[in-house]
């Protein structure tokens, strides 16, 4: 398995682990960083990673030089005129590493 570093203010569901594990990817929790400033250097401080998944496409344009990145395709799973709850519904990776 490689290591995704999974950054958000929400640790990954079950459902993501899921997806990831299907792909051979482990996901590791680090938590939050600002979309337009995170660096290479701040998620490297973090642990040896082989990939990223972000929710912002800011943060993916700012580490897709240096990672692989992935990112959930989420369905909104509550009825009409209900809060919203979404789930992950597949996974995708990218590679536009130099």
């Amino acid at each position: 398995m490689i290591k995704f570093a999974f950054i958000s203010r929400h640790e990954p569901t079950e459902g993501q682990h899921q997806l990831a594990q299907d792909q051979g990817i482990a996901l590791e929790w680090i938590g939050d960083f600002d979309a337009f400033e995170v660096t290479d250097e701040e998620v490297a401080s973090q642990g040896d990673f082989d990939g990223v998944v972000v929710v912002h496409p800011a943060a993916a344009m700012r580490l897709a030089a240096t990672y692989f990145v992935g990112v959930f395709k989420n369905a909104n799973r509550a009825p009409v005129g209900e809060k919203p709850r979404f789930e992950a519904e597949a996974f995708e990776v990218y590679d536009l590493r130099g």
